[in-house]
């Protein structure tokens, strides 16, 4: 909690300071049910919100006993601020299972209108669903094969660009900033290209391809000084967080580096979607060691049944959140293969079928309800089984 009071300071104190110098007026506003304060001459705004997220779950012809329940899965508080016109600040605090958390930190220097540098502690560009925010992601959760694959958010500084077909966007990153384990920490080379030649009221296309270079983060010193072997890990949960447990669980020993690459796809028309990923890993390991490589891909569908057509975001290469009020229609199928026989790690194969609903309620409630079907081979946490799962969520951002 320390961490967050003096981030708050902080930001306040920051804030303070800038009108400390100056006579100019905040004036009080509240946009799309979030409270934001800007200067007369428009030089400054400053901007406070939150999110909510409450879930339940309940599981079925489970062989594993699975526990059905609810939890509220987060809790946010967002501050933003725009300085000088130029400069973006964003502080992303969570507290999901109790614990303050870092999500996104960091400092944003707008070079023109389609272009910016930020530094900080954010999402790693790759792919589309590892770009998604909880307010816009489709389902309740990515699929097994983004989280088994995402880089998440880590520390870092990246270049974007876009025009009126194309974006990009690279990136150097450390780690996140929980590792607190002794010796070399890895480092990362990441980038995110995308192209949508159709955008039009009729419809959209879009292709991308992602990229990573990684190498593996020290795990420490035995008693003797010597370096701990490094590993990588590849895991996922079975499209649910309720229950903890990851179901597919590949722990790759003497890694010395991964590349993971991602291929995506979007196409609209009116108010239906298709959106699908490919990700394929290989993760190079010391002399003597077989490298190993793993994969997964998932497709899903959309279909507006109330809220007119799909829109499309060249700022961030994605589809357009629905518009408040509307109701989407989702069905997703999604494969992820941990197996490698060549290198003897066989981290389990999982495949899952999701259909869900969504409702856009206004700008800041969504209700959601995702039935899926979980088939696991029999290399997953207990073997081979199938089983069923409905989720709700109820979330709240403004």
């Amino acid at each position: 909690m320390k961490k967050f009071y003096l981030l708050i300071f902080c930001f306040c104190f920051f804030a303070a300071s800038l009108f400390a110098q100056d006579s100019n007026k905040l004036k009080l506003s509240v946009k799309k049910g979030s409270v934001q304060l800007a200067s007369d001459d428009g030089q400054f705004n400053f901007g406070f919100g939150g999110l909510l997220f409450m879930d339940a779950a309940s599981y079925f012809d489970d062989e594993t006993d699975l526990g059905s329940g609810s939890e509220i899965r987060d809790v946010r508080f967002l501050m933003k601020a725009t300085l000088w016109k130029k400069w973006d600040a964003k502080i992303n605090i969570g507290f999901a299972d109790g614990a303050v958390s870092l999500k996104d930190v960091f400092l944003k220097y707008k070079i023109d209108k389609n272009s910016f540098v930020r530094i900080g502690h954010f999402l790693e560009p790759f792919g589309i669903e590892q770009t998604e925010s909880f307010t816009s992601i489709k389902f309740l959760y990515a699929s097994s094969t983004m989280e088994a694959f995402r880089p998440r958010r880590n520390l870092g500084v990246s270049y974007a660009t876009w025009g009126n077909k194309h974006f990009w966007e690279a990136g150097l990153f450390g780690s996140d900033t929980n590792n607190k384990t002794q010796g070399d920490e890895g480092y990362g080379l990441t980038s995110r290209f995308a192209f949508a030649p159709v955008q039009t009221d009729a419809g959209v296309f879009h292709v991308g391809i992602s990229g990573i270079y990684r190498t593996a983060n020290s795990v420490g010193f035995d008693e003797s000084g010597i370096e701990n072997p490094k590993s990588i890990r590849y895991r996922s949960r079975p499209a649910t967080h309720i229950e903890r447990r990851r179901f597919i669980d590949a722990k790759v020993s003497n890694a010395e580096n991964e590349v993971k690459l991602g291929f995506e796809i979007i196409a609209a028309t009116g108010p239906l979607f298709l959106q699908g990923e490919y990700i394929d890993a290989s993760v190079s390991r010391k002399s003597g060691n077989e490298d190993y490589h793993a994969k997964g891909w998932y497709a899903q569908l959309g279909y507006l049944l109330k809220g007119g057509n799909y829109k499309y975001k060249m700022k961030s290469a994605r589809l357009a959140k629905p518009a408040p009020g509307s109701i989407e229609l989702l069905a997703r199928y999604n494969e992820t293969d941990l197996n490698d026989s060549d290198a003897l790690i066989f981290g389990g194969k999982q495949k899952d079928i999701t259909i869900g609903c969504t409702w856009y309620m206004n700008h800041n409630m969504q209700m959601k309800f995702n039935f899926a079907n979980v088939d696991l081979d029999e290399n997953a946490l207990n073997g081979e089984e199938n089983f069923n799962l409905i989720q709700t969520r109820f979330q709240l951002a403004f």
